[in-house]
């Protein structure tokens, strides 16, 4: 028994393992984890975020209307070539305090002919817009506009 009991002691003078440098080293490798994940999920959130929505391209040269979160619904070609901005041309957009019906005639306002005299051309932040629809050929919104470019 006895000499069972020193082979298990290991060489002479050496000092056992403490208990505490196991836990030392097992912390800094959940420190380590910990960071790494923390790397790994800012990543995916900088340069992943917007992949998982579907959405479909806007088309070209078609109209589109506008949706703004302030209310505003605005009509036209757009450009969604910038990250922040969107591009509006060939704008109109309802006069206000016109009640609109669907046996009514269309009340459109082409931008430019306003008192400032803004040209027709809008940068839309990308932070307001609700939501892009593209209208028919057929849309009585579309009507109006080749009415008023015919005149």
């Amino acid at each position: 028994m006895a000499i069972e009991s020193k082979m298990t002691r290991g060489p002479i003078g050496a000092r056992p393992p403490s208990s505490t440098e196991g836990k030392k080293s097992s912390g800094w490798v959940w420190v380590i984890v910990l960071v790494l994940l923390a790397i790994g999920f800012g990543a995916w959130y900088f340069w992943g975020k917007g992949e998982g929505e579907t959405s479909t391209p806007i088309t070209s040269g078609e109209y589109q209307a506008v949706f703004l979160d302030n209310g505003q619904v605005y009509f036209g070609k757009l450009d969604e070539s910038d990250d922040d901005f969107f591009t509006l041309t060939d704008v109109f957009y309802l006069q206000t305090g016109v009640s609109v019906t669907e046996n009514a005639n269309l009340a459109l306002t082409k931008l430019g002919a306003e008192a400032h005299g803004p040209e027709d051309r809008m940068e839309i932040n990308v932070e307001h817009v609700l939501f892009v629809e593209d209208m028919k050929s057929d849309s009585k919104v579309v009507q109006a506009i080749q009415a008023y470019k015919s005149k």
